[in-house]
């Protein structure tokens, strides 16, 4: 039973992440918002990090690494938007 509900907490943890990498995506598609963005992602990141370093069951491990890659990727897409924005002096935020 404490198996199960482990489980079910990691399932929970999971669908979380996928909310928040729903958020960022749409941030990053509309170009605004980038430092909340990567903000975002870093503490996903540390998330990601946490959970990679329990043993987890091969389906959870399986998505968890997914998740963490797409994570990256979007980090950096977040970057390249901060950066181009800031040299072409389109970026209010500053």
């Amino acid at each position: 039973m404490e198996g199960s509900l482990n489980r079910q907490e990691l399932e929970k943890a999971l669908k979380e992440v996928e909310e928040n990498l729903r958020f960022c995506e749409e941030n990053l598609r509309r170009e605004i918002r980038l430092d909340l963005t990567k903000h975002i992602l870093e503490e996903l990141m540390g998330h990601i990090d946490d959970l990679r370093a329990r043993r987890l069951p091969k389906d959870i491990r399986e998505k968890v690494d997914e998740l963490g890659l797409k994570i990256k990727i979007l980090y950096h897409r977040a970057e390249i938007l901060s950066s181009l924005k800031e040299k072409s002096g389109y970026y209010r935020g500053r």
